[in-house]
């Protein structure tokens, strides 16, 4: 991953933001009764119009992301969904048995890969 920039304000993060890189912005949205993260792509691009570079990004962190939370103690199934409203690349993430206090971990381990961990 590319070194971090500072977060903006990002309307198009539904909620607070959990881990970010230049990049990427991964955010909390409401789930219901589970926890739910979105990963956004910043520039405004649909999902077909992604650099084979940026494509290849959403795919390894999709992958680091379920299998860290996966790993967490009390984890549920990862159901994973992508968004197609909007101009952002969206690709959703919402499971069960997972703390608030728990995001914490999520953005250190995928903060070891690149970027800040903001939760």
């Amino acid at each position: 991953m590319t070194e971090s920039a500072p977060t903006p304000a990002t309307a198009f993060a539904h909620g607070p933001i959990v881990w970010d890189d230049e990049i990427w912005v991964l955010a909390r949205h409401e789930a219901g009764d589970r926890l739910g993260l979105t990963l956004h792509h910043r520039e405004e691009e649909g999902l077909g119009q992604l650099s084979d570079e940026h494509a290849s990004q959403l795919g390894r962190i999709g992958n680091r992301l379920v299998r860290i939370i996966e790993h967490l103690p009390g984890a549920g199934r990862v159901d994973l969904g992508r968004v197609t409203t909007g101009s952002h690349v969206q690709l959703t993430f919402e499971f069960d048995g997972v703390t608030e206090a728990q995001l914490h971990e999520v953005a250190v381990k995928l903060a070891n890969w690149g970027g800040i961990a903001r939760a």
